[in-house]
């Protein structure tokens, strides 16, 4: 048997994340385990959830509070995200406490550390299998039980595109039966006296037909969200276009906002499936909005590192990208309903929908390479961010046909530092 504090007694500890549990504190006795066996002067495990903000901390005896400050941690996020596999943080008593960062798919980072005791210096085998343990509790049972359910991409994307080719056949069938029911009722309403209930009937029949049409839309989307065409779009075409058609369909007084400057790079998603993504993203913060209410989008290059990527739900990898921002000020996503969003495709809190907005997105993300991540606004804000990031195309997008109006709202003084506006604009009003 492998004595404490071995690399082997490290590495045959590895399988104990592994075990199913829906017990929050089960996290605990493994992280006392977990040091035991490592000859760890104490380990312990952050997640910065929303409320509160996930803090573990064990030795071999048990569990006791750390003292780790939150500047420390988010010290050490930053150094993480910049592409540090490991951080050292000097700690009283110790050779040192090092981090390493737990990323489950499409989700903000969180940290598991470890201290060595006095005279026991860090080796770099020592912080490999730091990295190692990290990449095992991204996926790890005890870590979903403390912190919410984590996704499989592979698994979501599978799934996705076997209800896609489903949607796809109905989404055929229910539009031969709606062009039957909208043509006759086209046909039987001028036939009818004005204001009279048969003609009220026909007129509700329309509408009827109208959300059909709408729904199978939505199916139509899903079914074509897996293809991929090699021609460039621009994402200010992309939100002008779904604002104009957005407008007359929300509530009044819902504003809009855009940061979109006029030196946006084209990215590598064409302009149908670039629309369905931000169209789904736009109506979705304008319903959570209050009224007058405000929905926000920006959009920026960046440039992704490896910790980035992960953070993304889909399939974004290390390299240039273009990040686009939709946010509303409305009450926000509880956290329970928010760990459900992709881990159960379709789920949905809206009693007139079915889950296929996000479907939608995802799908059509995973295809170009791109990815999706849900967080809350900023303290003190209130609301709902998402943001998705897209590759950049090879070459400049085509943009013929579409003229972004001029901004009708106020130029910040850091906009014409820039060259960037602020446009402010209503949708639904």
């Amino acid at each position: 048997m492998s004595q404490p504090g071995t690399l082997a007694a490290a590495l045959a500890y590895a399988p104990n994340w592994w075990q199913e549990t829906s017990d929050p504190t089960g996290l605990d006795a493994l992280l006392v385990g977990w040091a035991k066996a490592c000859g760890w002067k104490a380990a312990g495990f952050v997640w910065p959830a929303e409320a509160p903000t996930v803090v573990k901390a064990a030795h071999p005896a048990g569990v006791f509070d750390a003292g780790v400050s939150h500047a420390e941690f988010a010290d050490v996020a930053r150094r993480v995200r910049a592409g540090e596999p490991t951080v050292l943080v000097n700690a009283s008593g110790t050779t040192g406490r090092v981090y390493a960062a737990v990323t489950p798919p499409g989700r903000p980072s969180g940290l598991v550390w470890a201290e060595r005791p006095a005279g026991q210096p860090w080796t770099e085998n020592d912080r490999a299998y730091l990295t190692l343990t990290a990449r095992v509790m991204d996926k790890a049972p005890v870590v979903a039980a403390a912190t919410g359910a984590t996704v499989d991409p592979d698994r979501l994307a599978q799934r996705l595109a076997d209800a896609a080719v489903i949607a796809g056949r109905m989404a055929h069938d229910f539009d031969n039966i709606l062009t039957g029911i909208m043509g006759f009722a086209d046909l039987a309403g001028p036939m009818l006296p004005v204001g009279s209930q048969p003609a009220g009937f026909i007129a509700e029949i329309s509408k009827v037909g109208q959300r059909g049409i709408q729904f199978t839309q939505q199916l139509h989307q899903l079914s074509r969200g897996g293809q991929v065409k090699p021609t460039p779009g621009s994402v200010s075409a992309a939100v002008a276009k779904e604002e104009a058609r957005l407008r007359p369909l929300l509530p009044p007084g819902v504003r809009l906002t855009k940061d979109l400057p006029p030196t946006l790079p084209a990215v590598a998603v064409e302009a149908i499936p670039l629309q369905a993504v931000l169209g789904h993203l736009i109506a979705n913060a304008a319903e959570a909005c209050p009224p007058g209410g405000l929905v926000s989008v920006a959009a920026r290059p960046v440039e992704l590192s490896e910790a980035d990527a992960r953070e993304y739900l889909g399939k974004a990898a290390v390299g240039a990208h273009l990040e686009v921002t939709v946010a509303d000020n409305g009450p926000g996503i509880k956290p329970e309903v928010r760990r459900r969003l992709f881990a159960e495709p379709f789920f949905t809190t809206k009693v007139r929908h079915r889950g296929l907005g996000l479907a939608v997105c995802y799908r059509i993300l995973c295809a170009h390479r791109g990815g999706i991540q849900l967080s809350p606004v900023a303290a003190p804000g209130t609301g709902t961010q998402v943001r998705v990031v897209l590759p950049l195309a090879a070459r400049p997008a085509a943009v013929t046909g579409t003229t972004t109006p001029p901004p009708t709202g106020l130029v910040t003084e850091a906009g014409r530092a820039s060259g960037q506006t602020i446009s402010a604009t209503t949708v639904g009003g």
